[in-house]
């Protein structure tokens, strides 16, 4: 019965979002026409900054919004992330009663805080999607007008190796400085937060950090595994080059795809958890506590 409310909701969800972007998504396309290519690029940065503050501010109304910040591209979203449980019971109850199909279009259309008591949040949720959907098209279309790079700095399209190509030192990478306590201390975190799909020994971490793994570790959340570098190269247990020391020794597998997870992909992670912290960080900061600074 819940699930099933829950499936009507997402599709209530989807159905204004669309109506939503696809207004917004005009709107940018004629003030694009009027802009030149100069004015295009500040508008575009301008707007960058805008949308990015509006995410930040609605999703740190409740932590239930949170849920969706990171996780909206995932299919039923409303169900599948944590947004029931970070719900009050009596919020809870307002999404299991609601008659969905009494749901007004045009009344929401015009105005869209109209559901909001019924519907706890409906309006910042629908808004919280248009905006990050939004943001991408505005990254991508950052990224049209990037000028191509110089000849001479062109870069090769990199070959596989053979061998792992390893920086900062043979032995030790990552420059690690964590004793074998701290060492075991950080696997509990690693395990206990669930930065990888499965769980790993104080061996399997060591042979991580020191790169001499006989396979790779899988990501569960690649933004709470940047959260967990991070934090030890801010207390000098690790280098600051640990994204090219992971990238470089091909150590760990993305979360949806087979492939290895490269600087860029953890370049992204790091920005995504600039503003908000992801989701069981609050592990992560209960352990490196215990570790004196490095």
């Amino acid at each position: 019965m819940i699930e099933k409310q829950f499936k009507l909701l997402q599709e209530l969800i989807d159905r204004c979002m669309k109506h939503d972007y696809d207004a917004v998504k005009e709107a940018f396309s004629l003030k694009k026409a009027y802009l030149n290519a100069e004015q295009r690029a500040d508008y575009i940065r301008k707007e960058i900054f805008r949308i990015t503050e509006e995410l930040v501010a609605i999703s740190q109304k409740s932590p239930a919004l949170k849920s969706f910040v990171f996780d909206w591209h995932t299919p039923d979203f409303v169900w599948e992330t944590t947004f029931y449980e970070n719900l009050t019971i009596n919020e809870r109850r307002k999404y299991i009663a609601f008659p969905y199909d009494s749901f007004d279009d045009k009344l929401y259309f015009e105005n869209p805080t109209s559901y909001n008591e019924t519907l706890p949040y409906f309006s910042d949720i629908v808004k919280l999607l248009v905006f990050s959907k939004y943001l991408e098209d505005l990254q991508n279309a950052e990224k049209e007008l990037l000028p191509p790079p110089a000849k001479e700095e062109a870069v090769p399209e990199p070959q596989e190796e053979s061998t792992p190509k390893k920086i900062l030192g043979k032995d030790n990478p990552f420059s690690c400085k964590l004793d074998d306590t701290e060492m075991s201390l950080m696997t509990d975190c690693v395990n206990e937060a669930h930065i990888f799909t499965t769980e790993i020994t104080p061996q399997i971490l060591k042979e991580f950090f020191y790169c001499r793994l006989s396979g790779a570790l899988k990501s569960k959340n690649n933004r709470l595994l940047a959260y967990f570098m991070i934090e030890l190269n801010m207390r000098r247990y690790i280098t600051n080059e640990w994204q090219s020391v992971i990238s470089n020794n091909k150590l760990i597998l993305a979360p949806m795809k087979e492939k290895y997870l490269n600087a860029s992909d953890l370049s992204t992670a790091c920005d995504n958890i600039r503003y908000i912290s992801p989701k069981n960080s609050e592990i992560i900061d209960k352990y490196v506590k215990q570790l004196k600074k490095g």
